[in-house]
């Protein structure tokens, strides 16, 4: 045998050439693999771009112009990646102050810890009410109705647009389900509640509910929509019973009247005297042969007092001042037969005059006052060089609402609202024996009472309310640490209670100035830490808030507890196509009529911004798309088909405000704030001035706030009034699966 070394060489050499060549295919492949992998995912980002921003723009047009029950059908077809919903990251906030030269900013309010922070440098902050707004899918409104109520009156709060269905309204008694009735909006529904101890309704809309004892009472009647500034309105649904009835309006400007009974409206006239320091009041008597709801709209911003049993002298309510705080210096309280009660809460005398007389009433004391003046035309106005509370009652009987028959909620001396930590009663001996139930407006509390019947005690989550008897003289309810109380007054078989639901307006004393921010309690349960299932159920119990309003009560220049402006923060359900390139955790996501992505490399991207709509002139209106999707929701890989249904349009604000925000949550708050600015590379002012908002004259329109890494945006108009609008849409989201 003979050694052939060339065909030996020969074969070695293909082989190593043959491995040369793998191994430089295979180093291509590894070098090429992102290269494709990134092509791959720029082709799904862009694709689902597509395909989101038409679910973008048929969920804007359905927000703004659709009606209740009102549907809008898309399609999302998966490449490669996977459609999921997430509930818990996605969050937006809108702020506005309704004072002069004023800002407010907050942050943290969502994220699901008991504290938020808030920022107002510009003058002394009072107090802070946080109002649960139960957005969402499953997430029932909730009115306690205390032992002492002899009768509940419901009607479905209507809004800007509200289902023509009917809604479902439950009674529970202690936890047990008692009663299930369904309402349309222009129906009424009464419960018994006098062999029932404490009860619970629950609806998945907004109810206006007054709580009786027995026959006869009066009330302080919110509207339908209360303004954020001063909380007065143009509209009212009242359910009341059967017999006569006075309704009273007062406005500071001439009103007309258009008043809806068992489907016959009427219209009325209300106008000035021309007299100084005077308002405009109009009065009605209604009597009914059955329960109906009274439809009320007027031309005018008003404020509604309600007296049931017109012939009865029973009945008293605390009465708002001008500023829609129950503590203050101005009032324009109702021109009834009656008494006004005067308290000071002070340190100081504070002096009272109207039109034709005056009063002065000591540091922490009360005053009563006949009312209305001797002169018949124009209800009188109250002004008072310090802040005082003014109660009105419906006894002519002698000058004291001490011992009168009637049911009210004591405003708090430390916030000025029905919540709060400090609250003070003075009572005088008489035959009728006066009561406060103390309730629990939050998650826990420490308190104590002073005065003739003292004593301490401690709310927690099974042990929420407490019932004392009042002696003579001066009681006071103080919380030493924890959440705010509300307080009930009560006393006689008599009484009438317009009810805020659990949620409603749980305020905190701040008491401090501060040019930085200023952490503040969050009265709900902390759910820091907690997954998805559990954060579901406390939005559905209330144990947490499912979005939120916050109100900054502060000296406005006029009252130490003007209303300096507000915040609503919103959670918002985020549709995530979740994909992956040349790394993981690439998504293309839908929320709050947004379309974003982080694709590539967590470079977050607005596609989409969220709608709204500026002027012409210094003008402000955005509709917020709030999506949740149902219970029945599918999520995956599959090809998606959305119904898109409109439960209901609300409006929260319309009103002329001086500072616009809007912010935005990470990852994507900043790119959302620097896209909405995109005009202002036109603006010769920011060009030599940037960050200077001040000097900017030549752009109206968002401006990423100046600050270093922030995620919000001031609406600029140079220094003009905004004509602000803000509404909000509750969408319900139906994803299922289809076969193809």
């Amino acid at each position: 045998m003979r050694r052939d070394e060339e065909a030996v060489s020969a074969a070695v050499a293909t082989v190593m050439l043959f491995g040369g060549v793998l191994s430089i295919i295979g180093l291509m492949m590894v070098s090429m693999m992102p290269v494709i992998d990134e092509m791959e995912g720029s082709v799904e980002r862009h694709d689902m771009s597509s395909q989101m921003t038409l679910l973008a723009h048929e969920t804007s047009s359905l927000s703004e112009r659709g009606m209740p029950g009102d549907v809008a059908q898309a399609t999302l077809i998966p490449v490669d990646g996977e459609l999921v919903w997430d509930s818990l990251r996605g969050g937006m906030w809108y702020s506005a102050t309704w004072a002069e030269d004023m800002s407010l900013r907050a942050r943290g309010a969502l994220d699901f810890d008991d504290t938020l922070e808030i920022r107002h440098p510009e003058s002394f902050i009072e107090a802070v009410c946080i109002t649960d707004l139960r957005l969402g899918p499953d997430r029932p409104y909730h009115y306690t109705l205390e032992a002492l109520l002899d009768t509940a009156l419901v009607t479905v709060t209507p809004g800007l647009a509200m289902p023509l269905g009917p809604i479902d309204v439950t009674l529970y008694e202690n936890g047990e389900e008692r009663l299930i009735t369904s309402l349309r909006v222009d129906e009424m529904a009464t419960f018994d509640l006098q062999n029932i101890d404490e009860a619970v309704l629950t609806s998945s809309h907004a109810l206006n509910v007054h709580g009786l004892v027995g026959t006869s009472g009066a009330t302080y009647v919110l509207p339908n929509s209360p303004e954020p500034a001063d909380k007065r309105g143009q509209a009212w649904s009242i359910p009341v019973m059967a017999g006569q009835h006075t309704i009273h309006l007062l406005s500071e400007k001439a009103n007309q009247v258009h008043m809806t009974v068992d489907g016959e409206t009427s219209i009325h006239y209300a106008v000035p005297t021309g007299l100084a320091r005077t308002g405009v009041h109009f009065n009605h008597e209604v009597n009914l042969s059955e329960d109906s709801v009274i439809h009320i709209t007027t031309s005018t911003s008003s404020r509604l007092l309600l007296k049931t049993n017109t012939s009865s002298a029973d009945g008293l309510t605390a009465w708002p001042s001008s500023n829609g705080a129950y503590l203050g210096n101005s009032f324009l309280p109702p021109h009834l037969n009656g008494t006004l009660r005067l308290t000071n809460p002070g340190q100081n005398v504070v002096t009272i005059t109207w039109r034709g007389g005056g009063i002065s009433v000591a540091a922490g004391g009360v005053e009563h006052v006949a009312w209305p003046p001797a002169y018949e035309s124009g209800a009188a106005t109250l002004d008072a060089d310090g802040d005082v509370f003014v109660t009105w009652g419906a006894s002519t009987s002698g000058i004291s609402t001490d011992g009168i028959n009637g049911t009210m909620l004591l405003p708090a001396d430390d916030t000025g609202a029905i919540s709060g930590g400090l609250f003070s009663y003075s009572n005088s001996l008489n035959e009728t024996e006066e009561n406060l139930l103390i309730r629990l407006a939050g998650y826990t509390s420490s308190w104590n009472v002073t005065g003739g019947n003292s004593q301490t005690g401690v709310f927690l989550e099974n042990e929420r309310h407490q019932s004392i008897t009042l002696e003579e003289g001066q009681t006071s309810v103080r919380v030493e640490t924890g959440h705010p109380l509300r307080v009930l007054r009560n006393a006689g078989q008599a009484g009438l209670l317009h009810l805020p639901h659990d949620g409603e307006r749980r305020c905190t004393s701040i008491n401090t100035q501060a040019s930085g921010w200023i952490t503040t309690d969050l009265p709900w349960e902390r759910l820091g830490g907690r997954g998805e299932i559990d954060t579901k159920e406390a939005w559905h119990d209330g144990r947490h808030p499912a979005s939120l309003s916050i109100d900054v009560l502060g000296d406005d220049g006029l009252s130490s507890h003007g209303s300096i402006g507000s915040v609503w923060a919103f959670h918002l359900s985020r549709l995530s196509y979740q994909f992956a390139s040349s790394i993981e955790g690439m998504e293309v996501a839908f929320s709050g009529g947004a379309v974003v992505t982080n694709h590539p490399e967590f470079n977050p991207y607005v596609v989409v911004p969220p709608s709204d709509r500026g002027g012409p002139g210094p003008r402000f209106a955005a509709t917020i798309p709030s999506l949740h999707p149902t219970a029945s929701s599918e999520s995956g890989a599959g090809v998606l088909e959305l119904d898109i249904e409109l439960v209901h349009r609300t409006s929260l604000a319309s009103t002329p405000a001086y500072e616009v925000r809007r912010g935005w949550s990470e990852p994507y708050g900043t790119a959302i704030a620097d896209d909405a600015g995109i005009g202002l590379e036109a603006s010769e002012d920011w060009t030599i001035y940037p960050g200077r908002l001040d000097l900017l004259t030549d752009y109206v329109g968002w401006v990423p706030d100046p600050s270093y890494g922030t995620a919000e945006s001031v609406w600029h108009t140079d220094g003009e009034i905004i004509e602000f609008t803000l509404q909000l849409a509750s969408i319900d989201v139906t994803t299922r699966e289809v076969l193809v």
